[in-house]
């Protein structure tokens, strides 16, 4: 059974190769290779300089965002002959061309070697139009390029060579694109962008796995959400034409008609839960993000230069932060303790094993200490806030208020937040809690809309109202027209859990689909913006039927087990505050097991994974596909083992990104469900990328 750094494995020597064929092409001796601060990290990721510098025959670095002097990056680029320049085949790259372009001597007829990053048409015609100046047809031109070929001739001495970068694989089991924000923006306001670029990523990640041991095959795929569903869609009419058209006719017949299917490909979206962008993440790793920020996604690199790719932190940082102290301390005292006891060694064979083991030891100490002082200074930033211009710990207090926001009725809620205006609390913060107030009570009055604003104004100025207006496009934040008398108070609006008993997909038991789900509920917004309003009922009653905050078991004084593992806990609510459980979580475990349902339970009649009866269209707006495509999962005849052995594998696919609390609670999944579970996204997405797409 192949595993997530085995796949990773492959696709980052395709990468590679693809990159070191390129520069072995245009090899020319004492070339200056020019580049980007976020591509080099993916270079640094790939292979060492070393590598890079023998086959492309370069004798020095220089990273464009870097020179912020015209005379200097002139003056550089004046003492070569031959420049190699890698570039992200997006607007980012032909802003840098241009820049490029504008400082070379172009009589001294330089050779440039642009080997571009996921080359594609548009890239190519701005390329031609903004940075090469040619006013030929650019559309004919693409269309007449022989883009299987290695290099593509663009001018008497430039020349193109096309990049193709396969999905990196980062945190265990999460393969990325590292797009900017992690893929917020985009998924936002270009989700067909976003949709074209998973469903690339899926078929690189299919492919890879013909390469291995095992290979493998989608059986089910499952979606929930406009954009989910249009993904599935064209992967099916589409897509996976282009995976079998890697194999030849006798493969495709084995892959078709013999091989087992034995992956279940499921696609959410962001819109179904902004909760993990806004909340504070309580796992290890999420609060380095949200404390420190991370220099270097790909390469584990804090902004503190800290690298965090040691053993402890891969044993730590899904753990939630309140459960490491305690584990770190311990290790302390262990090794302390092996030291101690090594000064009193007196024979000669234990006093050799001790040197040969000591290098571990100390190396192992200087883990220990490097954990412990990142968490003392977490612990610092949140109690003394010694970063921020304010004069109280407004970080502690505002952790204090998401552990109890959800447990505050509306007219509290609204009272913590004037009262946090006029203590001028900073403006994420502030923002942050009328995102939650908003969600939480399925909008917000126009009356308190209209102070909150005001306030907002006249404390921030005129970027707080862009950035409400945009939160407002985005159905972030949403204005509660009914609440404004005594009845609206009430959810007659909403449709109530209790009175649905039809199922959630109307559809056969074995999986195929009707003609209820052949249309999208919002047809005007697809391919347009993801910024949907899909609530259909409460959240309070989405909340207590998903069981998004579950109650936890108080334990007897000295019974409380060691936290080891992110499987040692109870419950998936361990990494967010009031013990929140995202719901793209308990979608995903819907399809497998329906034992945290608590409030209304409901039992799962069908042997293949399914949210039969869950009353999703009830709950939420948006096109849901449930379909097996590859065999008959329903035959009762198969025993369950068979169908444990053929069920291995889970590709989840997020679009907008993933939060580092949500991929620690993925990692509880995988193990309680024993699946191998591979998520798919546009990026890792925190806090500060939710306000920067906002900006």
């Amino acid at each position: 059974m192949p595993t997530a750094k085995e796949i990773g494995a492959c696709l980052n020597d395709s990468t590679r190769e693809n990159l070191l064929a390129s520069l072995s092409a245009v090899h020319t001796d004492n070339s200056l290779l020019i580049t980007t601060r976020e591509v080099s990290k993916l270079l640094n990721y790939l292979t060492p300089f070393l590598a890079l510098r023998a086959k492309g025959g370069l004798e020095k670095t220089l990273l464009i965002d870097d020179v912020t002097s015209v005379e200097e990056f002139r003056s550089m680029c004046s003492a070569y002959k031959a420049f190699t320049v890698i570039m992200a085949g997006n607007d980012d790259g032909i802003s840098h061309l241009k820049r490029l372009w504008s400082v070379l001597d172009h009589k001294q007829s330089a050779t440039i070697n642009l080997i571009i990053k996921d080359f594609g048409k548009a890239f190519y015609d701005l390329l031609l139009l903004d940075v090469l100046l040619l006013k030929n047809s650019s559309f004919e031109q693409f269309s007449g390029l022989d883009r299987a070929g290695l290099i593509i001739r663009l001018t008497s001495n430039c020349n193109l060579l096309p990049w193709k970068v396969y999905p990196t694989l980062i945190h265990d089991f999460v393969f990325s694109l590292n797009m900017a924000h992690g893929g917020l923006p985009a998924y936002l306001e270009n989700p067909l962008e976003v949709e074209s670029c998973l469903n690339t990523m899926i078929v690189d990640i299919l492919s890879a796995t013909t390469s291995l041991p095992e290979v493998m095959k989608v059986k089910n795929v499952f979606s929930k959400g406009d954009h989910s569903s249009l993904l599935v869609r064209n992967f099916l009419d589409d897509k996976f034409c282009d995976l079998l058209s890697q194999f030849s006719y006798p493969q495709q017949e084995f892959y078709l008609k013999k091989l087992s299917g034995n992956t279940d490909l499921v696609v959410l979206e962001r819109n179904i839960d902004y909760f993990p962008l806004i909340l504070t993440p309580m796992n290890y790793m999420g609060l380095l993000d949200e404390t420190f920020g991370v220099e270097d996604e790909l390469n584990s690199i804090l902004s503190t230069k800290d690298v965090m790719d040691d053993e402890l932190y891969q044993s730590l940082k899904h753990l939630n932060f309140g459960s490491i102290g305690v584990k770190l301390n311990t290790l302390a005292k262990m090794l302390q303790l092996e030291l101690e006891n090594s000064d009193n060694t007196q024979d000669l064979a234990k006093i050799k094993q001790l040197m040969k083991n000591l290098g571990s030891l100390t190396s192992k100490q200087e883990m220990v200490r490097k954990h412990t002082r990142l968490s003392e200074t977490i612990l610092e930033r949140i109690k003394s806030n010694t970063d921020s211009g304010t004069k109280f710990d407004s970080r502690q207090i505002w952790l204090e208020l998401q552990n109890e926001i959800f447990e505050l009725d509306y007219k509290n809620q609204l009272k913590k937040l004037h009262s946090m205006i006029d203590q001028c609390f900073p403006f994420e913060i502030l923002m942050g809690l009328v995102v939650l107030i908003s969600i939480i009570n399925d909008g917000i009055r126009q009356n308190d809309m209209d102070h909150i604003t005001k306030s907002f104004q006249l404390s921030f100025g005129l970027r707080s109202s862009l950035i409400l207006r945009k939160l407002f496009d985005h159905n972030i934040i949403k204005v509660n027209t009914k609440g404004s008398d005594f009845f609206g108070s009430f959810t007659f609006a909403k449709t109530e859990i209790e009175t649905t008993t039809v199922s959630t997909l109307a559809k056969t038991s074995g999986g195929s689909q009707t003609d209820h789900d052949v249309g999208y509920e919002d047809v005007a917004a697809v391919g347009v913006s993801s910024g949907q309003d899909v609530y259909k009922s409460t959240y309070t009653l989405i909340s207590k039927f998903w069981n998004l905050h579950p109650v936890e078991e108080e334990q007897a004084p000295g019974q409380a087990m060691a936290i080891e593992l992110p499987l040692d806990y109870k419950q998936p609510s361990f990494a967010l505050p009031s013990a929140t459980v995202p719901l793209t979580a308990r979608l995903l475990e819907a399809l497998y097991t329906r034992d945290f349902l608590t409030y209304k339970p409901v039992n799962n009649t069908l042997r293949r994974p399914n949210w039969n009866n869950l009353n999703l269209e009830t709950m939420l707006k948006g096109l849901a596909i449930d379909k097996n495509i590859c065999d008959n999962l329903e035959n009762r005849k198969l025993s369950s083992e068979k169908r444990k052995i053929e069920q291995k594998y889970v590709i989840l696919v997020l679009l907008g990104g993933v939060t580092k609390s949500e991929i620690s609670v993925f990692q509880h999944l995988q193990a309680k469900l024993d699946k191998q579970i591979l998520v798919v996204t546009t990026g890792v997405v925190n806090n500060q990328d939710f306000w920067e797409t906002m900006k």
